[in-house]
């Protein structure tokens, strides 16, 4: 095959393998192609409001250069109208739950800028999503994923108390309404309070040292996979930057570089953006799941459902995305496209500052 309407890169194995997985339970049989050049990939059809031809691959190594190498000379060969991933993330612990996915309203190069001796002075070149495709985004129902299920009692009580554990507030968090919304709050921390696991200090809660062991014993006993969570889809800024981060401190600093509302962190998003841009893809979308917060908890728990939501949330939006009929003229001609690709992976290259970004 040498033309896809929709390349998907993802940046890990697992990754690719969770939207495999994904397909194949759609019914959508995958072929191999290219196995002897550089860049192998998957080829498929998706059935949607027309029949949508898919190409998927991967780099070798997760980051912004290895996933900018492959998507551009992919693009270049394939001429696809929309270039896509799907994956992990972190997310803003004051916006996502764990399990939530992410999709980019913009994607920027976080670290992209100048170091001096006073700090960091960000120089972020954002690509916007299409105007059209965001609002589309931002209706989407979760219900009738497979990932998706509505919280169970127990789901709200360790939920709340990871989130007291962790120092944050349950009352004031976004998710509160999915995991103990219908009265169960009350019930809830009643109950939690009676066994001697948090206690009230004037309107707030916080853990004691029971609740804490609590934690540690349902993380070192349930082993079990995650399948499905209450999880919603969120639309807003996505940072990219060089580096796995864990720091708990990333989040502060996004504010003061310039994007206070950010609300996921991760590595290639804005690579695949601007390979998009800048070799006149006419659509791009990035949805990553969110595995945890870019803190000093970072652990892989949830790291396949987050892996698996995203490749679900994906998929089903591009089956309904209003996808406009190209012209070739509209999409410019390959010979053009081959001679920007060295100019698109140096672009790529330049984001370089070691302030950076990842939960994996």
């Amino acid at each position: 095959m040498e033309h896809a309407d929709i390349l998907i890169v993802n940046a890990l194995r697992m990754e690719l393998d969770a939207l495999t997985g994904v397909l194949s339970s759609i019914g959508v049989t995958l072929e191999s192609s290219g196995k002897e050049s550089a860049c192998p990939y998957l080829t498929g059809t998706l059935a949607a409001k027309e029949k949508l031809t898919l190409a998927l691959a991967r780099p070798t190594r997760m980051g912004s250069t290895p996933v900018a190498t492959i998507a551009s000379s992919l693009v270049a060969r394939l001429q696809p109208r929309c270039l896509a991933m799907s994956g992990v993330c972190a997310g803003n612990p004051a916006d996502v739950a764990l399990g939530d996915v992410v999709v980019a309203e913009i994607a920027y190069a976080y670290d992209e800028g100048k170091r001096v001796q006073s700090g960091f002075e960000g120089d972020h070149r954002q690509i916007p999503q299409n105007d059209r495709w965001l609002r589309h985004i931002q209706e989407f129902d979760v219900s009738g994923l497979s990932t998706f299920g509505p919280a169970t009692e127990e789901d709200g009580r360790i939920w709340l108390l990871e989130h007291l554990a962790a120092n944050k507030d349950p009352a004031s968090h976004p998710a509160r309404q999915r995991y103990l919304g219908g009265g169960r709050w009350t019930k809830v921390v009643r109950t939690l309070e009676r066994e001697g696991l948090i206690k009230r200090e004037q309107r707030r809660f916080t853990i004691t040292k029971k609740g804490l062991a609590t934690v540690d014993a349902w993380h070192a006993y349930d082993s079990e996979p995650i399948t499905k969570l209450p999880f919603s889809v969120h639309v807003g800024p996505m940072a990219s930057g060089n580096a796995v981060v864990k720091d708990g401190l990333t989040w502060d600093m996004l504010k003061i570089m310039g994007v206070r509302t950010a609300i996921s962190l991760e590595m290639e998003a804005a690579a695949i953006a601007q390979v998009a841009h800048r070799l006149g893809v006419p659509h791009w979308i990035v949805a990553k799941g969110v595995m945890d917060y870019a803190d000093p908890k970072k652990d892989d728990r949830v790291k396949p459902f987050a892996a698996r939501a995203s490749a679900e949330v994906l998929i089903r939006l591009l089956q309904t995305l209003p996808f406009e009929t190209l012209s070739t003229e509209t999409r410019g001609p390959e010979k053009n496209m081959t001679n920007v690709v060295g100019d698109v992976i140096g672009s790529n290259i330049t984001i370089h500052q070691n302030v950076s970004s990842r939960a994996r």
